[in-house]
């Protein structure tokens, strides 16, 4: 004859799965305010949050990290871009436009000392003041070697320098005559070598910080003028001077 079955269930759910289910509703709960700080809204979780603390018999208030408020935490989620570099206060816009008349001033009595007026021309621009000496009174055709007649406009750049803190650009320009013979190759390397014959000058004469000038050679690409005429050509073979704006 069969046995009868023994009444009553089996021995149950083993011991750790209640602490397993204990597991998951606590990480539910921590995904559940991730989900809240996500959001960032506050109704929701202080609903979540009352609820919780409702189901853990804890109280409202306290000091700890998830402490009731009525204000929340502002997050600011926009980057921070750098402060724009300060624009020049009057009184410097007033001091450079001094220096600047000052410069052109000294370098005009010069002109009118030396009555240079045909061969040098001052000027006032965007990039700062701009001393354009024609060729002929720098140099031979042809060459980079300073001519006597050079020394004062070098002395007087010099001593404003020294005068100023200023910054100096040396630009070489030629017409658009190629070169047939002679040291050097095109207008381009013409160009370059007066400007760097004048910057020679300066530092070794003068003791002119070299780190203050730079130099440039534009052969026949910046022009004045048109170079259809003798004349044209004679303004276009220049070097121009300019006192940078710092």
């Amino acid at each position: 004859m069969a046995r009868a079955r023994k009444a009553g269930g089996g021995e149950g759910a083993p011991a750790w799965m209640a602490t397993f289910a204990d597991l998951m509703s606590l990480l539910l709960t921590f995904f559940i305010l991730l989900l809240s700080f996500a959001e960032m809204d506050i109704v929701k979780f202080k609903d979540a949050m009352g609820s919780i603390g409702s189901a853990l018999g804890v109280s409202p208030g306290g000091t700890g990290m998830f402490n009731n408020s009525t204000s929340p935490v502002s997050f600011n989620q926009t980057p921070s871009t750098p402060a724009p570099p300060a624009a020049p206060s009057a009184v410097e816009a007033v001091n450079a436009k001094a220096v600047n008349e000052e410069i052109a001033g000294e370098l005009e009595d010069l002109v009118e000392q030396f009555n240079l007026d045909e061969d040098v021309e001052i000027k006032a621009t965007k990039r700062g003041v701009v001393m354009r000496v024609r060729g002929r009174m720098f140099f031979n055709p042809g060459t980079a070697d300073l001519k006597p007649g050079a020394q004062p406009l070098l002395e007087t750049i010099s001593t404003l320098l020294k005068k100023f803190p200023k910054k100096i650009a040396i630009e070489g320009h030629t017409d658009n005559i190629p070169i047939s013979s002679g040291r050097y190759s095109n207008n381009w390397e013409l160009s370059t070598a007066r400007a760097y014959s004048a910057l020679k000058y300066l530092q070794e004469y003068e003791e002119v910080d070299v780190k203050r000038i730079h130099i440039a050679g534009f052969g026949d690409t910046h022009p004045l003028t048109s170079n259809d005429t003798p004349d044209g050509r004679a303004k276009n073979r220049r070097v121009e001077f300019v006192f940078q704006e710092n």
